[in-house]
């Protein structure tokens, strides 16, 4: 790989969450599309000014062929870089901070236990169309907590260790009327967790379970990392078009956030008798990523929304 095709892919797509894809036009010149951002419209195509199609008539050893494409993928990449330079000085602009300090207000968060379920019991009368989903020590059947999010508030469960999950939860991820949203990078560890996994899979870009990863990917072009929370929601919320949001820098403090549900997952610490168990940071950590889970995907809708009447 060379130095422009490596700055391209690593140090512009991956670090924004754009996507790349390579390919040679019926003419035989090779070109590389980027799409900048959550917007098909922001797609650019750069194309070599070489045509391949001679090199096609001369016999030439795999080693050549191999050199000759990564020359021309060289030659597109060095040209998408020049000519993004101003969408990458507007990123490299923004400044980085993490989701809670972009979300700073607390958000309301209710015990599943508390009151007999009473919060359940109001999510049953008037249930929402959509709710955000996450998962905490995801390494195990059951997780070591779940959270569900709606426009208005969020519910945290603790489920018992190696025991099935509520039947409120169950009857919510069996019901098809409601839209499960989940961010769950190429793993599905969440889904998995919780038992949705079909196999085949189904195709997670439309309800009832819809994957960030793969609906931004089916949008906006495939990454071949996950582009993760952080990135799809700097990308998917407007107000946010001056902020870039990044994963703590601190490795202590990433390890501080997952690090009990961790080693409750691997059976080194005690399970948590309840959402009671948790401090009031640690609940308003894990309800954070259910509720801009579903926030990223309204936006995205929305924005779908006025793509299509030419907004």
């Amino acid at each position: 790989m060379g130095a422009a095709t490596q700055d391209l892919q690593q140090k512009v797509c991956q670090k924004y969450g754009w996507s790349y894809h390579y390919e040679k036009d019926p003419s035989g010149h090779w070109y590389v599309e980027v799409v900048v951002g959550m917007n098909i419209n922001n797609k650019h195509r750069f194309t070599s000014p070489n045509n391949s199609k001679s090199k096609q008539q001369q016999v030439l050893t795999k080693k050549q062929k191999d050199q000759h494409v990564k020359a021309e993928k060289e030659i597109v990449s060095a040209m998408a870089l020049e000519h993004l330079a101003p969408q990458i000085a507007h990123e490299e602009a923004k400044k980085c901070c993490q989701l809670s300090e972009v979300f700073p207000n607390p958000i309301q968060i209710y015990d599943s236990t508390n009151n007999n379920g009473a919060i359940w019991k109001q999510f049953w009368k008037n249930p929402p169309q959509v709710v955000g989903i996450d998962t905490e020590g995801n390494q195990t059947f059951p997780p070591v907590v779940v959270q569900i999010s709606t426009s208005d508030y969020t519910i945290l469960e603790t489920p018992p260790r190696n025991k099935s999950l509520s039947s409120n939860l169950t009857r919510l991820l069996h019901d098809n009327s409601i839209t499960k949203i989940f961010c769950d990078n190429f793993s599905h560890a969440d889904k998995i967790a919780l038992g949705m996994m079909d196999d085949p899979p189904p195709d997670y870009a439309k309800p009832p379970i819809i994957d960030l990863e793969v609906l931004s990917a089916n949008l906006y072009g495939y990454t071949k990392v996950p582009r993760g929370l952080a990135k799809i929601v700097s990308m998917s919320l407007p107000q946010l078009h001056n902020v870039r949001i990044v994963k703590p820098r601190n490795t202590n403090q990433r390890y501080k956030n997952i690090g009990r549900f961790a080693l409750i997952e691997q059976g080194k610490a005690r399970p948590l008798r309840g959402v009671g168990d948790l401090s009031e940071r640690e609940q308003q950590y894990c309800a954070l990523d259910s509720w801009c889970t579903l926030q990223a995907y309204l936006s995205i809708v929305k924005g779908m929304v006025v793509e299509e009447e030419g907004g």
